[in-house]
């Protein structure tokens, strides 16, 4: 029964691999020419996200994993102390502060590498998948929106996803080895996801445990008619090999693990208290919503982001159950994003990141898809063809295929991809127009509106918008009439892959670089503006001028309770050079200190006396996605762009008492 069932894996293993051959030359040089293949695109992963790595500020909820790791190597860094939520992250950031300081770049730095490792994961399932789909998913997964942004922020999704794809893969060397050394690995990894990750991990392993026998159940109920095997010893089997594992020579592993990360080899006791955040925290975001407005931020990074993924991922599942060559990692694949688009939903602690839980299997059913669209078929010829065409043959429908028109796919393909970036280029400049729409308009006032002489750009935008999709469906029928519907659609897939591609790193690089100063209710509710930088420029040019250049600056910051301005977040991470920085909890116990720092509100300008000369800084702007205006969503959704009075501001003013602005030295 076992070598059945280790049999069908390996048949359906085969069917797949077998689906790119005409792209797998079984020589020395198309080896080198995949891992050479390989190399390059792990050195694009890596410059994508390590590029500009430090170009916006950290944010409160990465500045709170920062200072906890900055409070251990400095003891006399001001705010209170911190504690973060991902044992390796905050491992990964004592060591980067310790040896090289602590800035964005060393924050995040940890976070970008285990996104490049989680990109080049698909090859540990490279004997599985077969070389040109293993390859395809790693591309996805380097490329895509999800991946990108979410490794360009210090927070331990990458890390669980990155120790999620080794526990699965290990876990699957040990059904088919029963090697001790194997079930080590396995609980090592299952643990580093659950306990030393984020706390992510916690709902992410209950998904994958449902997923998993969820998976097992349907082997079983296709196992008499695939493998003419009784579906009963599928499941007994599975129930034997969980019976089998040496859950008591393993049972110190997760414990000793747990303590040698969280405590760097004991050297470091205190980091213990990361392990009871990240419990915390997995267990507080079951009642505790991410969002201020209660959206559920990794499903609506998923739907909104990731659209083209999922219809790719829908298709490859389908060419999966037609082809016959669905694997029980295939059907895991399929069961995990779905149990994890529901627990998006069901789990309000899900943050954007974490839409991760979903991408990640996705990525693996769309590459199945995709590696089909590049498998040279015959093509249909719909014409006459020459008797002396030896390629050619008859068949029993009277349609003639040839072999030799390859290159007509790569053709369509090219002319798929110019229509979507002018439909795109069409849609966005309409979207730019409706944003000007008034807030709360219907859609009987927009289509007054249209009517208006002023508004002759957005119904000339609607109708060039209306009349390039039509004409692109007309020649889609027509090539197809040509080519045959096969081709057509072979060569349309391929458009849209290298769209999605495009697409993927547009998205990402505006989320994390080109408007990582603004909020779009996904990635950021919470946006930290460029003041913040000029406010910790302004901090050392004042050390310049009154302690030498040291940053032993004397000053005052006021804490409040509207949340502008806290003793662990945002502005202490601004000020964690300056080890004199004093948090007060009350405006009048700054009174009359020559250095404030205070949010911009009048009743705290008020309780300050006495002669000052302030400056207002922007520090943050905000935006919830429950407040997005029904016209504002198009331009949102394609180029992330709201009109700015759509933003909440918060600000900060540095006040400096006069003698100290005259250049007195402070008292």
């Amino acid at each position: 029964m076992e070598a059945d069932f280790r049999a069908m894996t390996a048949d359906s293993r085969l069917s797949v691999a077998d689906a790119g051959a005409n792209l797998q030359a079984p020589t020395s040089l198309s080896i080198d020419v995949e891992w050479l293949a390989y190399i390059g695109l792990a050195l694009l992963a890596l410059f994508l996200r390590a590029t500009m790595l430090d170009s916006a500020p950290i944010s409160d909820a990465e500045a709170r994993q920062a200072l906890h790791a900055w409070h251990t190597v400095e003891d006399d860094a001001p705010g209170a102390f911190a504690v973060s939520s991902s044992p390796l992250t905050y491992l990964a950031q004592l060591t980067a502060f310790s040896l090289a300081g602590a800035n964005e770049f060393n924050a995040r730095l940890a976070s970008a590498l285990a996104g490049l490792a989680l990109a080049m994961s698909p090859l540990l399932f490279r004997d599985n998948l077969g070389r040109t789909r293993t390859f395809v998913w790693a591309v996805l997964l380097s490329l895509l929106t999800t991946p990108l942004a979410a490794s360009r922020t210090a927070d331990g999704a990458s890390f669980v996803l990155l120790f999620t794809i080794l526990a699965v893969w290990m876990i699957r060397r040990y059904w088919y080895s029963l090697r001790l050394r194997d079930a080590y690995w396995a609980t090592a990894f299952v643990t580093a996801m659950l306990l030393l990750s984020g706390p992510g991990g916690v709902p992410l392993l209950v998904v994958l445990l449902l997923a998993g026998w969820l998976a097992v159940w349907r082997t079983a109920l296709s196992a008499p008619q695939r493998l003419e095997l009784p579906g009963d010893d599928i499941l007994q089997m599975a129930v034997t090999r969980t019976r089998e594992f040496p859950f008591g020579k393993v049972l110190l592993l997760p414990a000793a693990l747990v303590a040698a990360a969280a405590t760097f080899l004991m050297l470091n006791p205190a980091g213990l208290s990361t392990v009871g955040q990240l419990i915390e925290s997995a267990i507080s975001g079951v009642f505790q919503g991410r969002s201020a407005g209660g959206a559920r931020l990794g499903l609506a990074v998923l739907l909104l982001q990731e659209p083209l993924l999922i219809v790719f991922a829908l298709g490859g599942a389908w060419l999966l159950w037609k082809h016959g060559d669905v694997t029980y990692v295939d059907r895991f694949a399929a069961a995990w994003a779905a149990l994890g688009a529901v627990a998006l939903l069901l789990y309000p602690g899900a943050g954007p990141a974490d839409s991760l839980w979903v991408v990640v299997p996705l990525t693996l059913l769309a590459s199945y898809g995709i590696t089909q669209l590049l498998v040279n078929r015959r093509v249909v010829v719909l014409w006459s063809a020459s008797d002396g065409d030896e390629d050619e043959s008859q068949g029993e429908s009277g349609l003639l295929y040839s072999t030799q028109y390859w290159w007509a796919k790569w053709a369509i393909s090219a002319a798929a991809l110019l229509c979507l970036f002018i439909l795109s280029v069409q849609f966005m400049q309409v979207a730019r127009l409706l944003a000007a729409a008034p807030i709360g308009s219907s859609l009987g006032d927009l289509l007054a509106l249209l009517s208006d002489p002023s508004q002759l750009r957005l119904a000339q935008g609607l109708g060039l918008l209306l009349a390039s999709g039509v004409i692109a469906a007309i020649v889609f029928l027509l090539v197809a009439n040509f080519w045959g519907l096969g081709t057509c659609l072979q060569g349309t897939g391929i458009g849209y892959t290298v769209f999605l591609l495009l697409s993927g790193l547009g998205g990402a690089w505006q989320a994390s670089v080109a408007a990582a100063h603004y909020p779009d209710g996904l990635w950021r509710e919470s946006a930290v503006a460029e003041d913040a930088y000029l406010l910790r420029d302004t901090l050392f040019e004042l050390a310049d001028r009154h302690a030498s250049g040291f940053p032993a600056l004397e000053f005052t910051i006021v804490a409040d309770n509207t949340g502008v301005i806290s003793d662990n977040g945002l502005m202490t991470w601004l000020v964690r050079d300056f080890p004199n920085a004093r948090f007060v909890r009350a405006a009048s116990a700054a009174d009359g200190q020559p250095i404030i720092i205070a949010a911009d509100d009048p009743a705290l300008t008020a309780a300050i006396s006495g002669n000052y000369v302030g400056q207002r800084f922007l520090l943050r702007r905000r935006f919830v996605l429950n407040n997005l205006d029904r016209w504002d969503l198009p331009a949102w959704w394609s180029q992330g762009q709201l009109n700015a009075n759509r933003f909440e501001e918060e600000a900060v003013v540095l006040w400096l008492r006069q003698d100290v602005y005259d250049g007195v030295a402070p008292d």
